[in-house]
């Protein structure tokens, strides 16, 4: 069974296939070293190929429609998944990406159509997500942070300013405050 946001569309000899890149780079330079940098797990893509048959003509024109939708952002749709592949590789979100393609089959009254389906928001996205989160230090959590605003504080606490206390000029204000009564 394959479904979009619990929209069928009769797919006969469906096919679907799963690819993902694990991206690295190469760091040996121009040695025969063997390390990689790690670019992280990119998003899953579904290769999607199927029959639909020529009375289900609404059929068609829906997943044509949906494989062009695009959100008021300009982004295209996202949609819920149902298939079993994808269900295998906990595969919830997708969009189409790439090529969609419809061609007649004259000999079996029906259309091929194939297309491409990228994963959104996946597994390995969340995760990196979460990690980011954990680790962003927060101001209580850095050290040097706390140990510039003690610091600040104790130079902002010396240099107030502070009440003069010299014994001439308060004696002067109060002959002056004496000689105008």
């Amino acid at each position: 069974m394959f479904a979009l946001n619990g929209f069928t569309f009769g797919l006969k000899n469906l096919t679907v296939s799963f690819e993902r890149e694990m991206k690295s780079k190469d760091m040996s330079a121009q040695s025969s070293g063997t390390q990689e940098a790690e670019q992280g797990d990119k998003a899953a893509t579904l290769n999607v190929s199927g029959m639909i048959a020529f009375h289900d003509i609404h059929k068609l024109g829906r997943l044509q429609t949906m494989s062009s939708a695009k959100d008021s952002k300009g982004n295209r749709m996202v949609y819920t998944i149902v298939e079993e592949m994808a269900n295998a590789f906990k595969i919830k979100k997708v969009r189409f990406s790439g090529r969609f393609s419809a061609t007649q089959q004259e000999n079996m009254m029906a259309w091929k159509v194939s297309f491409q389906l990228k994963e959104s928001n996946s597994v390995a996205e969340q995760k990196e997500a979460r990690q980011k989160e954990q680790t962003k230090a927060k101001p209580a959590e850095n050290p040097r942070l706390q140990q510039s605003l003690q610091k600040n504080k104790r130079q902002t606490g010396q240099t107030k300013a502070k009440p003069v206390q010299d014994s001439h000029f308060q004696q002067s204000l109060q002959q002056n405050k004496e000689a105008t009564r």
